[in-house]
């Protein structure tokens, strides 16, 4: 799955992807969307590709699953931004394409209905051809378009036994050869008489719902069907353009897009953060570019601050991420940068240098991509407590006091699983100032029947930090010092939760007896080799996801473990890749997962994450790799409650348990534990001889290293001495 990717092409790659052994999702998705849009006529500009599909899941022409599935696995990707109707005609590309090279345009625009359309027109097996001719008909197709649109939707999948017992037995029984494959072959065995079609033979032929049959020869004579099987070109051309008519067959008075085609430059996640203090302000976000044309190597950004003047450097950007779609394939560049809060940012200039050496400036036709710093929402200010209160905390600048708007997804009456919108809009309190910003902050809770996460943002006037998710959210706020004294800032959604998984520390500390706790801060010692000690501060409870060393010294000591607890907080959505994965010391999973029963499976580890709706994992450290990622990546429901998220494909939703406390060290004569030190690979922090055993003890590496001042064991099997 691409980096960014909302998923919906996953649900259908490959082309032969089902729900079980005996379906095939695209093909699915592509009767569903002809059963939508086959209520419009071009005459009176009634129907077409509207959506009340999701209205009529339990009428007879859409009986079995296929329509119900199908309108499930797209309804999450129905937006105030964004209608079924779009939804469905997004999908007929990625179906298509994923089935062959046939590539419609999307356009976006559509209204949906808001109950069902009339019955009876979707073509059902036992019409006879003079019905089937009125139906298409009214899609502007005479014969030879309506025996293409039925050979191209016939081209993949087949008919199911047990929705339709009069015309076969079988599980499913495919219409071709290539039931995953969006071809010809339909046509071909056909024409050669091998054809398994179950609408051509078998059982239907003495219950007359061979409809295939009789449109294919009544309709002309077996001319145009022969034309598509000696021609697979010709085939692939009038799918394209029967798929296209499909889609854009739309009710009277809509008004679609120009097609949506992708930016060769575009900026994702852009958000403003006001540091401590209130002096700086950070800008951080992610740029996407095209590199369908050539490989990129360098992408900066030029700036203007909010007085118009260009800075002086140019913000550089860092290559983290790759994607491909079908057709594209893009690299995703990510920033931030700190910025005086006085002068801050209005607009900038994307400038891309391409492998070949050549530059190109985007300027999003002239306007420049806009920042907007009068609103800023406050991520690490703003939190989503235990009991479902949303807190939010925002930043305005020399405005009237803005208000919180919140637009929930609420379930409707089954079985439309496509949920309502509704906005609700709150006053927001004022709070302190910080710098040229006046803070405000409103609160608004949420009932158990509310269907997704949210999507709210914070409006004043014309100006506004909007599309902001829950998911991510810490279930407690920080505070937002006002005092350039203060410590440092977690800043943004990003930073605030990427800092409490990743140690930047280099140095070697031993920890205090007092346990780690997301909210406190811990005193510790820093050793030097010469035996002197200095303390320092630093946020407890923040793991290194990468290589430590835990190392002892001289005189004994001991350390107190608490009991673990169950209590527990997100940390955020992080990538997970199969090797290595993201938490691996322990995993699990479950068709009833919830985030308790992982967090109860994990009780013994500082971290533990849902991946895939059902997989639990667990694990002391974040591997390196792991990174986070859009709180909507983690949109799948926990297999065992629909109200809980239990991350998405290669997406963990990631958690800290409050109350870990690390194992506590055997006491080893002659020896001080010094806690956790940091390693690596070309510079080891301990220079003596190695030993390596995979039933290592620290009493072994105690052992092994008899007579050195210091002794380390990492990796859990290595003894690392240095005398």
């Amino acid at each position: 799955m691409s980096y960014r990717s909302r998923g919906l092409a996953n649900l259908v790659t490959p082309c032969s992807k089902g729900l079980s052994t005996s379906r095939i999702t695209a093909a699915e998705w592509l009767r569903t969307a002809f059963h939508d849009s086959i209520s419009g006529n071009i005459y009176t500009g009634a129907g077409g590709l509207d959506g009340s599909i999701a209205w009529e899941l339990d009428s007879l022409e859409n009986e079995g699953t296929f329509a119900d599935d199908s309108v499930a696995a797209w309804a999450p990707f129905v937006s105030d931004l964004t209608s079924l109707s779009d939804v469905i005609a997004a999908a007929t590309y990625v179906l298509t394409r994923s089935c062959s090279n046939i590539s419609v345009a999307v356009r976006g625009g559509r209204i949906d209905a808001t109950e069902a359309g009339p019955s009876g027109f979707v073509p059902q097996p036992q019409n006879a051809v003079s019905i089937f001719r009125n139906q298409f008909a009214r899609l502007g197709l005479d014969d030879q378009g309506m025996v293409q649109f039925i050979a191209c939707g016939h081209s993949i999948g087949g008919v199911h036994g047990a929705d339709h017992p009069e015309i076969t037995d079988s599980a499913l029984a495919n219409f071709d050869t290539t039931p995953a494959v969006l071809d010809n072959q339909i046509a071909v065995e056909y024409v050669s008489g091998t054809t398994n079609d179950p609408l051509v033979v078998g059982k239907s032929t003495t219950n007359t719902r061979n409809s295939d049959f009789r449109v294919f020869s009544q309709a002309d004579k077996n001319v145009t069907i022969k034309s598509l099987a000696a021609d697979p070109q010709l085939f692939a051309s009038a799918c394209k353009s029967l798929f296209q008519t499909m889609i854009d067959l739309v009710p009277a008075g809509s008004q679609l897009s120009d097609p949506i085609t992708p930016y060769d430059v575009k900026p994702y996640a852009l958000q403003l953060t006001i540091l401590d203090g209130g002096s700086k302000i950070r800008f951080t976000g992610d740029i996407r570019v095209r590199t369908t044309k050539g490989t990129v190597s360098q992408v900066q950004l030029v700036y203007a601050d909010r007085n118009g003047a260009v800075g002086q450097t140019p913000i550089n950007t860092t290559a983290k991420h790759n994607a491909t779609g079908f057709d594209d394939s893009f690299s995703f560049f990510d920033f931030s940068t700190d910025l005086p809060v006085d002068t801050s940012i209005s607009s900038f200039k994307v400038s891309v240098t391409y492998s070949d050496s050549t530059q190109t400036t985007y300027d999003n036709n002239g306007s420049g991509f806009q920042v907007e710093d009068t609103v800023i929402y406050l991520a690490p200010q703003s939190c989503l407590d235990s009991s479902g209160k949303l807190t939010v905390v925002a930043a305005v600048r020399n405005q009237t006091a803005p208000n919180l708007q919140v637009l929930v997804k609420v379930p409707q009456a089954e079985p439309n699983p496509v949920p309502s919108l509704s906005t609700t809009t709150v006053p927001m309190a004022t709070q302190s100032s910080i710098g040229p910003y006046q803070l405000y902050s409103a609160n608004l809770a949420f009932s158990d029947a509310i269907a997704n996460s949210p999507v709210f943002g914070v409006f004043a006037g014309s100006v506004s930090d909007a599309r902001k998710g829950v998911s991510g959210l810490p279930t407690s706020c920080a505070t937002l010092a006002t005092s350039s004294q203060s410590s440092q800032l977690q800043t943004s959604s990003s930073a605030s939760t990427q800092s409490s998984l990743t140690s930047s520390s280099p140095s070697i500390v031993t920890t205090t007896a007092t346990p780690p706790s997301s909210s406190t801060t811990s005193s510790d010692i820093v050793s030097t080799p010469s035996g002197t000690s200095t303390p320092t501060s630093h946020a407890s409870g923040q793991p290194n996801p990468g290589t430590g060393i835990s190392t002892s010294s001289s005189t004994s000591s001991s350390s107190s473990s608490p009991t673990p607890s169950t209590e527990f907080s997100l940390q955020g959505c992080y990538s997970d890749a199969v090797n290595p994965r993201a938490l691996s010391a322990k995993s699990t999973s479950s068709d009833d997962m919830t985030v308790n029963d992982c967090a109860a499976a994990c009780i013994q580890y500082q971290f533990f994450g849902l991946e895939y709706g059902r997989e639990c994992y667990c694990g002391n450290t974040l591997d390196s790799t792991s990174t986070l990622q859009p709180a909507a990546d983690c949109k799948m429901p926990c297999s065992g409650s629909s109200t809980q998220l239990c991350g998405g494909p290669s997406r963990i939703s990631l958690y800290t348990n409050l109350q870990y406390s690390q194992p506590s060290n055997p006491q080893i004569p002659g020896y001080e534990h010094k806690g956790c030190y940091s390693e690596s690979s070309t510079t080891r922090a301990l220079l003596g001889a190695s030993f390596s055993n995979a039933n290592m003890t620290v009493q072994n590496c105690a052992s092994l290293c008899k007579g050195s001042t210091y002794f380390g064991v990492e990796y859990s099997q290595y003894v690392l001495p240095f005398s």
